[in-house]
């Protein structure tokens, strides 16, 4: 996979197809392989006219790790993305996000509206915007703690757990993981949300446990759209076959004709 240099840190990335530019950002203790090769997206978007752009965020992949949290954080993530953006040459990218993702999605959308399209921003909720109890920066120091057990916490509730097991199987760096589970992920203001006028779809698990979902965010978005799907939690979303037809629908079709908000 190819890399580039982004003020000094090697960040790993992948392109597939060729077609309409979208750029994938992936969740917390996953990587890009994990979070859209092996859930099938590469195939989904591809056949539909996309080319898909792959980043693994620094710390993850091949991609420059750090033991220091400061290394990490909203900023510098959203920062490696224009510069992967600029340094394809890229325009009028869509944009989808999970989980973590959609964090960094959205503070893109806010602070580089001019690179972006569209965007899809999926298992997330309305943590993003600050309303409790789901907050990215609230709940992410838990990951430190979880990481710090040598055995499977089998105490802890099993969307939570979960992430030790994850972070096993993919092999992920501890000490780095660690830090950047200490970062600074503000969340955006709902005044901030209100500018962005990039269309975008929100779509959250019915049962999702880790960050609940998004109607609000969609409410506050001009362009917002919401779509929950039914019975899904917060890992199932990446699969789910609706959500990858959704995504795609919205990608494709003309903004003026997207009603179907649920």
């Amino acid at each position: 996979m190819p890399k580039f240099i982004t003020n000094t840190i090697s960040i790993n990335y992948s392109i597939y197809g060729t077609g309409i530019p979208v750029i994938l950002l992936h969740g917390a203790i996953v990587d890009f392989n994990y979070n859209y090769i092996q859930t099938g997206w590469i195939k989904s978007l591809s056949k539909n006219g996309f080319q898909v752009i792959g980043i693994d965020f620094r710390g993850y992949g091949e991609s420059d790790k750090s033991s220091d949290p400061n290394f990490y954080g909203t900023t510098n993530f959203a920062n490696d993305v224009i510069n992967l953006i600029d340094h394809l040459n890229l325009e009028n990218v869509g944009l989808i996000g999970y989980s973590m993702g959609t964090v960094i999605a959205l503070d893109l959308l806010s602070n580089h509206p001019e690179y972006f399209s569209k965007s899809v921003l999926i298992a997330t909720g309305d943590g993003l915007i600050g309303n409790p109890p789901f907050i990215f920066e609230t709940l992410l120091p838990g990951l430190a703690d979880l990481l710090s057990h040598e055995t499977f916490p089998i105490h802890l509730p099993n969307h939570i757990s979960a992430y030790w097991n994850l972070f096993k199987q993919i092999g992920l760096e501890k000490e780095a993981m660690i830090a950047f589970s200490l970062a600074k992920y503000r969340p955006l203001t709902p005044e901030k949300a209100a500018e962005i006028y990039t269309p975008t779809l929100i779509i959250s698990g019915e049962k999702d446990l880790v960050l609940g979902t998004g109607q609000k965010v969609a409410q506050t978005l001009p362009n917002g759209l919401y779509l929950e799907i039914k019975e899904a939690t917060h890992f199932t979303l990446a699969t789910d076959r609706e959500t990858h037809r959704s995504t795609i629908k919205f990608l494709t079709e003309d903004s003026k004709q997207s009603k179907w908000k649920t």
